[in-house]
């Protein structure tokens, strides 16, 4: 199995995973084991499809890290999202199913924790045709795969409630898939401003959050209604809104202030809006990526913008989002081609790679049998990319990421559970220390 570009597909090559309607959600568009033809290409084309997974010879391994039923409740969340937005943009008075969206976010989770292996964010094969859909079916999916990883830290942030209660993550997707649903409530010439600069100290687009919040504040949980409000604050207290000090004056939220959801929902957003543009309402077209994963992630990592999110949000982001996806195509500095076969979170540029020959390999392959395709078995000729110094990635998602890798401070410097423990161990010197 490969992940391919729609760029990249041509006829005989044959779906090792089934395609979803990108606004209809749960029905198939085309199913697992078909084979593309010119006349299915362009319809795929069309319907702005990014990616696909095709069969490749050798690669049933691969199946480990897809999980056809992550798919499906995927784009079911797609439905939903599309739903929701489309109704508040007709008709600004409308009655939202909440109900419906939290059963599309449990069915999600309940996916995720059923295969762990596939439980990586990744760019599906199904996503809502608009931008302001896709951005919030994206923010909303990582979210929840970022707070999946963060069980004991919500356990600990969220002290007050029961411990299945603190690390339910039902509240953190419905407010991360309604982060963003005040803007519709916004002028057009404001949205067009947005879309053309992203400026975010505009006061006018800023009203975004307040008039979300007030939208969605009697129908979920305080929590979620949270995410709305604050997903644009900042951990070192340089975001928004201000709210009203008693002594007088204003001052923005920082830190712990910060309710985690919308810390968590703060980092997600910030990721999708480095890798991809024209993600509000009334943008002109579909959004085209402006930077590869791996740079969004050097950015929010290791970059100026890392002091604005919560340290152990930014654990999970890299423990969440693959530099080079599993199953992608990639060109390494010595020009061969290969392709993902695993990554690792304490060095996620160096990823193993099997180099292949060219994609005609996956014209006309037949399909491998289910035992085959479930195999964990990789093939020989494997390149682990941490034992070999002199070769690297360079090319990856269309674009030259040559200066884009980057390593860890140090071993285990991103390791959620060290930093959970250490966490753990502070508190109970601090504890200590006060008896």
């Amino acid at each position: 199995m490969l992940r391919v570009s729609i760029r990249e597909a041509v006829p005989g090559m044959r779906l090792a995973m089934p395609v979803y309607h990108p606004r209809r959600g749960g029905p198939v568009l085309l199913k697992s084991g078909v084979a593309l033809d010119d006349r299915l290409i362009q319809r795929l084309r069309e319907i702005e499809l990014r990616e696909i997974w095709i069969h490749y010879p050798g690669m049933g391994f691969m199946g480990q890290f897809v999980s056809p039923a992550i798919l499906q409740a995927r784009a079911e969340l797609g439905h939903q999202v599309l739903t929701a937005l489309d109704c508040v943009a007709a008709n600004a008075e409308a009655k939202l199913d909440y109900a419906a969206y939290k059963r599309a976010i449990v069915g999600l989770v309940e996916q995720l924790l059923r295969a762990p292996a596939a439980a990586y964010y990744v760019e599906e094969l199904s996503m809502p045709d608009t931008p302001h859909g896709r951005h919030a079916n994206a923010v909303c999916f990582l979210s929840l795969v970022m707070g999946l990883k963060l069980g004991d830290y919500l356990i600990a942030e969220r002290s007050r409630l029961h411990a299945s209660h603190a690390k339910d993550v039902t509240s953190l997707g419905v407010g991360a898939m309604l982060h963003d649903v005040g803007m519709l409530r916004l002028p057009v010439p404001t949205l067009q401003k947005w879309n053309r600069e992203h400026d975010e100290t505009d006061p006018h687009w800023q009203r975004h959050v307040k008039l979300g919040f007030d939208m969605v504040r009697n129908g979920i949980d305080p929590s979620a209604a949270a995410v709305v409000l604050h997903h644009h604050q900042a951990f070192d207290g340089s975001g928004f809104p201000r709210r009203k000090l008693l002594g007088g004056g204003s001052a923005p939220l920082a830190g712990q202030e910060i309710h985690v959801f919308s810390r968590i929902v703060a980092l997600a957003d910030a990721f999708d809006r480095l890798r991809d543009s024209g993600d509000a309402p009334g943008a002109d077209s579909m959004p085209q990526k402006k930077r590869p994963t791996v740079s969004a992630l050097r950015e929010l990592v290791l970059g100026d913008s890392a002091a604005k999110f919560d340290p152990m949000a930014i654990r999970a982001l890299v423990a969440s989002v693959p530099a080079y996806s599993p199953g992608s195509l990639v060109t390494l500095n010595t020009g061969v081609q290969a392709v993902v076969c695993n990554w690792r979170t304490d060095d996620p540029c160096r990823p193993r790679v099997l180099p292949i020959q060219d994609l005609s390999q996956a014209i006309d392959a037949d399909e491998p049998r289910t035992a085959v395709l479930d195999s964990t078995i990789e093939p020989p000729g494997i390149i682990d990319l941490a034992s070999t110094p002199d070769a690297y990635i360079a090319q990856a998602e269309g674009f030259d990421v040559s200066d884009e890798n980057f390593l860890l401070p140090y071993a285990g410097a991103y390791d959620l559970r060290k930093a959970d423990k250490e966490r753990i161990n502070r508190a109970e010197t601090l504890g200590t220390s006060q008896l």
